[in-house]
């Protein structure tokens, strides 16, 4: 599975990535879960964790700025906003792609982790 969820922290949904996308059922499992937390109508951040994350088709880029699009349709966002750690220039240009396809539906912060150093 591309992308595994965990709730343990509520309202702080992680999203952990796997190295890729094995094929658009996938991808769909994991817009799938999004969508699943709107269900629940209760306000979430998430953070996105992609330091695993490979090759990715830049296909699934319009895919998911077209999701954001619908998104950004709804009456109500409960996305409050998105932290996103990085640890690959790619994935980097990936997300610029997106967020230059569409804008997000809340604040999104890049961590770059390769420059980030807890204390």
């Amino acid at each position: 599975m591309f992308a595994e969820y965990n709730y343990d922290d509520f309202p702080y949904v992680r999203v952990n990535f796997n190295k890729t996308i094995e094929n658009s059922e996938d991808f769909d499992k994991f817009l799938a879960g999004w969508i699943e937390l709107y269900h629940q109508k209760k306000k979430f951040i998430f953070i996105f964790d992609t330091t695993n994350v490979g090759f990715v088709n830049p296909t699934y880029c319009v895919k998911m700025a077209m999701f954001i699009h619908n998104l950004k349709r709804r009456e109500i966002q409960y996305l409050q906003q998105s932290f996103i750690i990085v640890a690959s220039n790619v994935v980097e240009k990936l997300l610029e792609l997106i967020f230059f396809l569409q804008k997000p539906v809340s604040p999104v912060y890049i961590i770059n982790k390769r420059n980030f150093h807890s204390p």
